[in-house]
């Protein structure tokens, strides 16, 4: 267990993506291990979220478990994962919901096999989003979970009005996050970063502050 303490993040989104790929890989007919697998990976990567809350400093300010990947440098867009205080708790709530998810739609029957693919798929969404340490990344990968969600809404819904809420629901979000989509623009213009540690260290006034 040393590499999952030393590297928690990583090692949950290794057990998370690799038993996505597994699942997404098997025939539908073997509904059985498809099922076990995403149970598995969901409990493995809860295990991972709390040997990790044994190495995790409470006392320390800012971001914890620490790791980047420079994938688009010529616009200063670092892919870095990361957890403080705040985002570790809401990583260790998506952790422990999951599995509960998996365990009340073990009895799904229609196309099993892509309602545990779309589920596994937003746990690994969702841990995405409370770990990465940059406001940009944090948009799209918030925005993306409206995909699993809106089929999930639209094919498994249990109401005639199912494809009308899985809308309402997209577009709802969707327009929420235009807001949000101004104001990082916005701070992208003044920083020339939307990494949460330059933001923090940027000298924008209390008006600016309050309207972005």
């Amino acid at each position: 267990m040393l590499f999952s303490l030393s590297y928690p993040l990583l090692t949950i989104l290794f057990f998370l993506g690799g038993g996505f790929a597994l699942a997404l890989a098997l025939p539908s007919e073997k509904i059985s291990l498809i099922r076990n697998i995403c149970l598995s990976s969901s409990f493995l990567a809860l295990l991972v979220g709390l040997l990790a809350c044994l190495s995790f400093d409470k006392s320390a300010a800012g971001y914890q478990f620490m790791g980047s990947f420079n994938l688009v440098t010529e616009y200063n867009l670092t892919f870095a994962l990361g957890v403080d205080g705040l985002s570790f708790v809401f990583l260790l709530l998506t952790l422990f919901i999951f599995p509960i998810l998996f365990l009340s739609a073990w009895s799904v029957i229609k196309e099993p096999k892509q309602f545990f693919c779309h589920l596994l798929g937003m746990e690994i969404l969702l841990v995405l989003t409370f770990v990465v340490v940059d406001l940009f990344y944090f948009f799209v990968l918030f925005e993306s979970l409206l995909i699993p969600m809106f089929i999930m809404i639209g094919v498994w819904g249990a109401r005639n009005r199912k494809i009308k809420a899985a809308y309402y629901f997209f577009l709802y979000t969707l327009f929420g996050s235009l807001f949000m989509l101004f104001g990082m623009l916005y701070l992208y213009h003044i920083t020339g970063s939307l990494n949460f540690y330059t933001l923090m260290s940027s000298n924008l006034s209390t008006t600016e502050q309050s309207v972005v």
